[in-house]
């Protein structure tokens, strides 16, 4: 199997994740206030990426003990960079795996979380069962993740969004993700021994001149030459979806519609 991010995970990419990060932060600790992770001693970041929620929770829980997972190396390397940067004492593991083939030697964790990672998952009921052995009992799953990306829109009338969007689904279905997975995640959680206890909508939308805009752009200019060189869009759409976003910017009623997200807070039984 490849360790290749379907985003990549160059520099390019590590700039636009920390801004996304940055972007969603408060949303993050906001569901964090929903669960018991501040008090929780032993920890997994599940997909970490290059650990800026690893940092996060290493503020956020007092004296836990973080194992943080993902399949770059690249990025472990990071993680470990940025966590010795912000305090050099912090307790951390990395460890390189792909979420469904988790095995590791502590299997008495409080809580897991993750954030934008079951969308890419191939085989989300395999990994489910992993962290679920990986969970003491009553340990919780904390999960963010989307619900419905084709909710992402430019509106009110711009219509090349819809190939993009098409195309983004085409591209991460065919490496065995699904955008919309978080339509089926309670199932699945439910289906594994967890008892969900939170499920929360986040809906969002941005005008030009809102900080929120700069994610979804960030992400366009990232991916969609990527789609492009990859035949999932023509130069033609990248081109043609580009000139309406810039033109949006001077249209006083447009805006950016969020692909919707989901919360979910779940208990291992």
């Amino acid at each position: 199997m490849s360790t290749d991010y379907v985003l990549g995970n160059d520099q390019e990419e590590l700039d636009r994740l920390k801004l996304q990060h940055e972007l969603w932060q408060n949303e993050l600790i906001r569901l964090w206030g929903f669960s018991n992770i501040k008090n929780s001693k032993k920890i997994l970041d599940l997909g970490c990426g290059p650990g800026f929620t690893s940092v996060d929770i290493l503020k956020y829980a007092n004296n836990c003990e973080l194992t943080s997972v993902d399949i770059s190396e690249n990025f472990l390397n990071y993680v470990n960079f940025q966590v010795k940067q912000v305090n050099k004492d912090s307790k951390i593991k990395t460890f390189k795996s792909y979420i469904e083939d988790l095995n590791l030697e502590e299997k008495s964790f409080d809580t897991a979380f993750c954030r934008w990672l079951m969308i890419f998952v191939q085989d989300p009921m395999k990994a489910i069962g992993q962290i679920h052995k990986h969970l003491k009992p009553g340990a919780e799953f904390i999960i963010q993740e989307y619900i419905s990306y084709d909710s992402m829109d430019l509106v009110p009338n711009y219509k090349m969004m819809k190939p993009v969007v098409d195309a983004i689904f085409k591209s991460w279905k065919d490496q065995g993700g699904d955008p919309n997975r978080g339509k089926h995640l309670p199932a699945y959680l439910e289906k594994s021994g967890f008892k969900v206890k939170l499920i929360e909508p986040i809906a969002k939308c941005a005008r030009h001149t809102d900080p929120l805009w700069q994610w979804p752009e960030s992400f366009y200019k990232s991916f969609l030459p990527r789609l492009q060189k990859n035949n999932y869009l023509t130069e033609k759409q990248v081109a043609d979806f580009f000139q309406e976003w810039e033109a949006s910017k001077s249209d006083k009623g447009a805006f950016f519609v969020a692909p919707t997200v989901i919360n979910i807070i779940a208990e291992k039984l």
